[in-house]
């Protein structure tokens, strides 16, 4: 897997369970942006396994770690991907706020650049 693809996968892990839910159209939303993004099951099935085994930090560490070795038309795209992830249940909650813009600033991307760039992708179909 290239950097993209794994700073997708531990920021989308962590995202998704910042608000202590992971439902099925966040679980339907993972699977249209990792085939969109070429990520095969069999990759992912070992990102949740080692996933599984760090802490909160270290895969946020790690997530940031891989954005950073990214151009910054990826990282664009990255964010993107998770915003679009962050509507999926169709409800923004104040911890995935938190952490995108937290993270956005991190990688030091504007967070209306990411509104704009998230506006082109292709939405993820509902259920």
């Amino acid at each position: 897997m290239n950097y993209r693809q794994q700073s997708i996968l531990y920021l989308a892990y962590l995202l998704v369970y910042s608000d202590g839910e992971y439902d099925d159209s966040e679980k339907l939303a993972i699977d249209y942006i990792r085939l969109k993004e070429g990520i095969s099951d069999n990759d992912y099935q070992a990102f949740l396994i080692k996933a599984s085994n760090l802490s909160e930090r270290v895969l946020y560490d790690s997530g940031v770690a891989f954005i950073e070795e990214c151009s910054p038309s990826d990282k664009l795209d990255v964010f993107s991907w998770l915003y679009k992830l962050s509507e999926a249940d169709g409800t923004v909650h104040a911890k995935e706020v938190r952490f995108l813009l937290y993270s956005l600033r991190k990688a030091g991307i504007d967070f209306e650049d990411v509104k704009a760039a998230s506006a082109l992708l292709e939405g993820i179909p509902p259920d």
